[in-house]
């Protein structure tokens, strides 16, 4: 690497463009990590220095072996370790004495085996941290730097490329690698086996890759995220220069909760995820096989363009109308074409070709693959046309019908990509001849167009352009902070806790939330439930004025479930009878349940006319990425209908509109079917003083209102509760 690389200052460039090499554990054994490593430095030209590292000394592949590190004779920027897991961290400290400013651990065997590999990784990144080292893995399957020819994975013929690669599995790093080799599907820049991410992490990765000049996208395998949080906003900042492609492992069983609430139910696991990389500008693929031809066609492709969807050009119906089932899916639109490119098109392929979208080239072709790029032209001079796939026999025109079509077939291939690259519209070519590599298709290949087997991979890699193609509508990350508030006096939370619980009960949660101005319905607290009937009048019971009453307790927390909320009470005396019962069923719920009651007293709250829908919000501390928001449809029957949207705090009163139209029940609030609708302002003016509240206090573990009542020009909350966090423990 020249020494005007600007690379060159980004701290961790020893690390993965180092200038030189020592290996830790070269051996003489051709079996042996130590020996193959140093095999693939020479192989692939490494023009830095090798060093060999063995205490037996020597030479090995016609290089001077060093005993010790404290021996360098010149400093080394990167040392690979391939020593057993137990002896990693004696290693570390030893690169740390010699001025070693990065290492690669390849050793398995640390917290993916339980307490005691934990207990060895933590002593790894210790001696690490002590000695400044910067520290790849452990437990990866190495580094693989193109630009300088440094390969520490060892797989052959991995071609150059324009792609960065961040995994976290060595089975999926080599079948990446594989892939790329005999498919023709793009080459890479860099290579990287995260493995445990012990020390460096995913964003700072993505940190370096967003300034290196060989890389154009970035793919990402991940199982987890060690700072999902750091991870979101550099990946945030990343995807506005360069799209960042992930395949997310662990999205089932890893990713859910024992939920005690609906929060955590509706919150959790893979929806959560999904939300977080949205909003960090990731685009997100769910099958292995979609991971690389969709970052090889973000690599190559410009997005697309501005225009009301994309065009199906096929030679066949049936994988036109396959083709438009799956865009749809995606939520990819087709473009509606213009009179005049219909009739263009119809004079260009005769009365039999299908002029709609998609367009049937009907035979037209068979005889003169011309036709294709004839009809590309007309296409993309279409203002509507934002991306154009082509689907079907495209380079195996030759193969089907006569040998002497190849050289139609060529120069269509060199024409069509002309045309794309000049009209700045991405092209994606499905052919079924894709395996094979015929002439014709190397030649897209060569010029940068993506050419993909599966019709429906195609059609993910053409919708992963048109979403990094739209325009960004969400506005700037919300500022929580401009809103007015109380910030409650210190010393709350810890008098919950001197009590022995971590469950705010609703007077307390509505005393915080009232400092925080968030809009509640009107209620009472009564510690005594004997003078519930008292408090009632006090509070203008009446039949115009119906109460509701909620009885508070430690213990528990489904209150209808235990018999503990009666409705409609219109006088002091109903008040009094109500309490009374609420509390006895209460208790036996309590008893049969084998908890103490834990009977706190009794809430009475305005009892609200029909809402003209419920919505539940909460906030769920997530270990990885911190506060999440959670908006769904509320009520007793939220677990039924199971109908949220997500976002990692702090959002903007843009993306919680775009949260509320996400909802199924999103109609409700425009008015369906002549229903009052719905300002939204004060139910966003409710969620973003609920996520303040949440983000200035991370004692809090989790906090929920449910139900919201949404009325035409207001909401309420009528019913919350919270969690503190216990050092993880289970409330």
């Amino acid at each position: 690497m020249r020494h005007s690389d600007p690379l060159r200052e980004h701290p961790l460039r020893p690390v993965l463009a180092p200038r030189s090499v020592a290996v830790v554990g070269a051996s003489q054994d051709p079996t042996k990590r130590g020996h193959q490593v140093l095999r693939a430095l020479q192989s692939r030209g490494f023009g830095g220095r090798i060093v060999p590292v063995n205490p037996r000394g020597g030479t090995i592949l016609g290089l001077s072996v060093v005993e010790d590190l404290s021996e360098l004779e010149a400093p080394v920027e990167l040392a690979v370790v391939c020593t057993p897991a137990a002896s990693t961290p004696d290693v570390l400290a030893a690169c740390g004495q010699a001025g070693v400013p990065g290492a690669l651990v390849l050793a398995v065997g640390f917290r993916e085996l339980g307490e005691e590999g934990e207990a060895l990784e933590a002593r790894l990144r210790g001696a690490a941290r002590a000695g400044g080292v910067r520290l790849v893995g452990p437990n990866t399957s190495g580094l693989l730097n193109l630009s300088i020819g440094l390969d520490l994975i060892g797989v052959p013929l991995v071609p150059r490329g324009r792609m960065a690669l961040l995994t976290q599995s060595g089975n999926v790093t080599l079948a990446l690698l594989k892939e790329a080799a005999t498919r023709g599907s793009g080459g890479f820049s860099l290579c990287v086996g995260v493995g445990n991410e012990s020390d460096i992490g995913f964003h700072e990765y993505l940190d370096y890759l967003a300034q290196d000049r060989t890389t154009e996208s970035v793919l990402i395998h991940a199982e987890g995220f060690g700072a999902g949080r750091s991870f979101l906003e550099t990946a945030r900042k990343v995807s506005r220069r360069k799209p960042v492609v992930l395949l997310k492992g662990g999205r089932s069983e890893a990713g859910k909760r024992a939920a005690r609430s609906h929060t955590g139910a509706l919150g959790s696991g893979d929806a959560m995820v999904r939300s977080a990389l949205r909003q960090g500008g990731v685009i997100r693929v769910d099958r292995s096989d979609e991971l690389l031809p969709v970052g090889a066609a973000l690599a190559s492709q410009p997005p697309a363009r501005r225009g009301s969807g994309v065009v199906i050009l096929s030679d066949g119906g049936g994988q036109g109308t396959l083709a438009s089932d799956v865009l749809s899916e995606v939520q990819v639109p087709l473009a509606p074409l213009s009179p005049l490119t219909r009739d263009r098109l119809r004079d260009l392929l005769g009365a039999a070709a299908g002029l709609g979208n998609p367009v049937d080239l009907a035979g037209a072709a068979d005889r003169d693959p011309h036709v294709f790029h004839r009809a590309l032209t007309i296409i993309l001079e279409d203002p509507q046309v934002s991306a154009v796939l082509l689907v079907g026999l495209f380079g195996g025109y030759h193969l089907r019908f006569s040998e002497h079509l190849q050289a139609a077939e060529e120069a269509t291939a060199t024409e069509m990509a002309r045309l794309a690259r000049r009209s700045g519209i991405p092209l994606v070519v499905h052919s079924i001849f894709a395996e094979e590599r015929p002439p014709p298709l190397r030649t897209l290949a060569h010029e940068g167009i993506p050419v993909i087997g599966s019709l429906e991979t195609a059609c993910r890699a053409l919708a992963a352009l048109w979403e990094r193609g739209r325009p960004t509508r969400r506005p700037p990350r919300g500022a929580p902070s401009a809103l007015r508030v109380d910030v409650p006096e210190g010393g709350f939370f810890e008098r919950v806790r001197s009590e022995g619980r971590r469950l705010l009960l609703e007077p307390e949660l509505r005393v915080l939330l009232e400092r925080y101005r968030v809009p509640l319905v009107q209620g009472r607290y009564c510690p005594d439930p004997e003078q519930a009937h008292q408090v009632a009048e006090a509070m203008g019971v009446s039949p115009d004025r119906p109460l509701v009453a909620k009885v508070v307790s430690t213990s528990v927390t489904h209150k209808t479930e235990a018999g503990g909320v009666v409705l409609g009470l219109t006088s002091p005396e109903a008040v009094g009878s109500a309490v009374v019962g609420a509390v006895a069923s209460v208790r036996d719920y309590a008893i049969r349940s084998g908890m103490e009651p834990g009977i706190r007293g009794v809430l009475l709250a305005i009892h609200l006319p029909p809402p003209v829908v419920e919505l539940l919000v909460g906030v769920q501390r997530d270990p990885s990425f911190g506060p999440v928001l959670t908006v769904a449809a509320g009520g007793t029957r939220v677990e039924l209908l199971a109908d949220s949207a997500t976002r990692i705090l702090p959002v903007s009163r843009g993306e919680l509109r775009e949260m509320l139209d996400e909802l199924r029940i999103a109609p409700l609030l425009n008015g369906y079917r002549g229903g009052s609708p719905v300002d939204r302002t004060p139910v966003v003016d409710l969620i973003l003083r609920l996520g303040r509240f949440a983000m200035d206090h991370p004692e809090l573990v989790e906090v929920e209102l449910n139900p919201v009542f949404v009325y035409p020009s207001r909401a309420l909350a009528v019913d919350g509760r919270g969690y503190l966090d216990d050092e993880g423990q289970s409330p």
